[in-house]
């Protein structure tokens, strides 16, 4: 412990100029002005400084130089269960959050029933919060905030752990708190929900802000900056991509996935990727792109038949595409011994709305079809997220666009 205590005791009183640490700016010269009443959305890769930014607002995190003036109640919902004392039970926290919130004792009395209906947790209200899901958290969390008549209303992505049905619920009481004229500010991958409820939105990019306007226009530049930094795509070379001669042996994909994978020894992925009609690996995609989804499978056991699906679904959780290879081809993979590997190829234009997404994939051994009874080797909700800029083509209104014959006559 010496040897790292020392050297930082001599650099603070002086005596020594080596430095042990490297300089990073997680958020520098960030300059804006927010109105009050305004909805202002926060975007930008991961690691840009977008939660940095919120925690200075919040005045969790002081800034090492400039100041931020808020004026008005600020209510904040950022890293899960901040601002719970997790020995505490709900009620406790309900109570310990108003209060520093402004509100007195009485009045967190009368607004309680709306705050239980709202976070609808049932018995657990009176279970110490460490024994909560990261659904529950939040639950309770933003109830208290929609409650509490905030003017400043930060929000950091945390309504993502939510199920589909709560965060519509969350969606309507920000609504109405918009329309009340409170001020909100909110981090969010969902860009659609920055479009649709923002006046403004700020792009952030490794520490600066490179946009700042119109939401509809920074979240278009947001995507445009994605695909500029991905593998460039070129439009109309219709050529297969040629197989990659072995998957990614690094390990990465393995870490990343197992924690939330479903697996019964008989088969699994090895990798999975999106690539170009170059052969290159790509995760920010523009409007009618061709794209191959590669999926590398090994069998571990004797298979007779194996069946290979894909799910995309948006960040909300909401199912857009699915196909196996029942549905493609006919017939699934049959006769898989063990040691064998396969490369599953899936080729298609992409023809989504503009957005975040996440691809699910999974091998399976039918039972029955008729009533969807599967024994699966390997389920992976999380395999791969990508992007989907606009790029050139017109704004899409529906969340997936597919071909059409399309015929336009004359009545005579």
């Amino acid at each position: 412990m010496k040897q790292f205590i020392l050297p930082r005791l001599r650099r603070l009183l002086r005596l020594e100029q080596k430095s042990y640490f490297r300089e990073f700016w997680a958020a520098r010269d960030v300059d804006f002005e927010i109105g009050r009443g305004e909805t202002v959305g926060i975007i930008g890769r991961n690691g840009s400084g977008k939660s940095t930014l919120l925690q200075i607002i919040c005045g969790t995190l002081a800034p090492t130089s400039g100041q931020v003036d808020t004026h008005g109640r600020v209510a904040a919902l950022l890293e899960l269960g901040s601002g719970f004392n997790p020995e505490f039970t709900g009620r406790e926290n309900v109570y310990l959050n108003a209060m520093v919130l402004g509100l007195q004792k009485h009045e967190v009395d009368q607004r309680l029933p709306q705050i239980l209906e709202f976070a609808d947790i049932g018995d657990f209200i009176d279970q110490p919060v460490k024994t909560y899901s990261s659904g529950m958290f939040v639950r309770l969390a933003f109830a208290v905030i929609a409650h509490v008549d905030p003017e400043i209303l930060v929000i950091d992505e945390a309504l993502s752990v939510g199920d589909a049905f709560f965060q519509s619920k969350c969606a309507s009481a920000m609504k109405a708190m918009i329309d009340k004229g409170t001020t909100v500010l909110f981090v969010s991958h969902d860009t659609h929900s920055v479009k649709s409820l923002c006046s403004r939105a700020l792009l952030l990019e490794k520490g600066q802000i490179v946009a700042m306007g119109d939401a509809n226009d920074v979240v278009e530049q947001y995507y445009s900056r994605l695909v500029a930094s991905s593998p460039v795509q070129r439009k109309g070379d219709d050529a297969r991509p040629a197989l990659a001669p072995s998957f990614d042996e690094s390990g990465e994909f393995d870490t990343r996935v197992s924690y939330q994978r479903i697996k019964n020894g008989r088969a699994s992925f090895l990798d999975i990727a999106l690539v170009d009609q170059q052969g290159q690996k790509v995760v920010a995609l523009e409007f009618g792109q061709k794209v191959t989804l590669r999926m590398f499978l090994e069998a571990h056991a004797h298979i007779p038949e194996i069946g290979i699906a894909y799910h995309i679904r948006d960040m909300k959780g909401v199912e857009l595409v699915y196909s196996d290879t029942g549905v493609e081809a006919g017939n699934h993979l049959r006769n898989l011994e063990p040691g064998k590997r396969y490369v599953i190829d899936w080729s298609f234009q992409v023809s989504l709305r503009e957005g975040e997404y996440n691809f699910s994939a999974m091998a399976s051994i039918p039972i029955d079809l008729n009533i969807a009874q599967v024994d699966v080797c390997d389920f992976i909700p999380f395999a791969l997220q990508f992007s989907v800029s606009r790029g050139s083509s017109l704004p899409i209104y529906g969340a997936v666009h597919w071909d059409n014959v399309l015929s336009i006559s004359e009545l005579t």
